[in-house]
């Protein structure tokens, strides 16, 4: 299953300013990006960030989300994705008669 995952700060919860945790965040995105279990990542410029995330299922997606290191201060917004292909069948079939 892909989830597009919108993330931002917690309101009024800033991480600190750490360069470690920064590096492990960064090291876990580049594994996560690695083994598939991220299509690809965003910084998106008026804050936040967007990926797209592979999981088997929402209790396996809340895994992934519960390990990325600057957690305790990321709120989330997910959405579940389908194959667009899938819904073009359906219409097909459902205007087929």
């Amino acid at each position: 299953m892909k989830f597009l995952v919108f993330s931002k700060n917690r309101t009024g919860q800033d991480p600190p300013a750490s360069v470690d945790l920064f590096q492990q965040t960064q090291d876990w995105m580049s594994a996560r990006l690695a083994d598939g279990t991220l299509d690809c990542a965003y910084n998106l410029p008026a804050g936040g960030g967007v990926g797209i995330v592979n999981a088997d299922s929402h209790e396996a997606l809340t895994e992934i989300l519960s390990s990325y290191p600057l957690q305790p201060w990321t709120s989330y917004e997910v959405h579940p994705l389908s194959d667009v292909k899938h819904v073009f069948d359906l219409a097909i079939k459902a205007f087929s008669g």
